[in-house]
């Protein structure tokens, strides 16, 4: 029996939860060159962590798979099944192979939604290999590509929640000031939400690069930042800030 072409194989189970209206309009709502199949979250991590043909081979093989689906699908989701099957195993801790193949990834993202799965998945591979890299994320943040600016920002922190932030201050808040001046709405909205998470992580740390910064913060940064704050607080920082 010949065996299934591992994107053939992907799809047609994606394909089986898919709603093509809802792919049009996912497609138009994130400005994506991909096509979409409809596939909402739930569905696909099911079909990315559950029975594949191609995902029962030795794990460089399957990575060796997952990267050609990467760079060659036009589908969306199956960058989404590709992220949602090594993140769990990240989670763990993939080992120091991982890194060099998904750290490519970026080139194929064109919208903030395959950005923040990225960076959830690159949160993961930093908190257990940081030498290997932090060292890259400083280098996409020092770029002007919107993309790997923002996952440059969010992928200092796990998501979201007590636990989110793994680094120390030092390290996340040059990143920070770096892209303080970038206007981009996906960056300035990165921004807020990294020190949103330190205040509650460092507050000390927090508040002193919020005073020491308090004008270069754009408005949608800047809003973002002081969620965690007292509302007494929030009234405070803005009538001090002369934008």
């Amino acid at each position: 029996m010949t065996p299934a072409d591992p994107h053939d194989e992907l799809v047609a189970a994606l394909r089986a939860s898919g709603n093509a209206v809802l792919g049009a309009r996912v497609a138009e709502d994130r400005g994506s060159k991909l096509d979409y199949l409809g596939v909402r979250m739930p569905a696909l991590r099911k079909v990315a962590r559950g029975p594949l043909t191609f995902t029962s081979a030795p794990p460089d093989e399957v990575l060796t798979t997952w990267d050609r689906l990467w760079h060659e699908t036009p589908y969306g989701e199956v960058l989404f099944a590709a992220l949602e099957y090594y993140l769990p195993i990240a989670r763990k801790d993939a080992g120091p192979d991982l890194w060099p193949v998904i750290s490519r990834w970026v080139d194929r993202v064109d919208n903030w939604a395959h950005a923040d799965a990225l960076s959830n998945l690159y949160s993961h591979v930093l908190h257990h290999h940081h030498d290997d890299v932090y060292p890259t994320l400083l280098e996409w943040n020092a770029a002007e590509e919107e993309w790997l600016r923002r996952i440059s920002l969010v992928s200092l922190i796990h998501y979201s929640g007590k636990n989110a932030v793994f680094l120390n201050a030092g390290e996340m808040l040059p990143l920070v000031a770096n892209c303080l001046d970038d206007e981009r709405y996906y960056v300035q909205k990165a921004v807020g939400w990294v020190l949103r998470e330190l205040t509650q992580a460092d507050p000390e740390a927090a508040s002193t690069f919020l005073e020491e910064h308090l004008d270069a913060f754009g408005t949608i940064a800047f809003a973002r930042a002081i969620e965690r704050h007292s509302p007494e607080e929030r009234r405070a920082l803005r009538s001090q800030r002369s934008r």
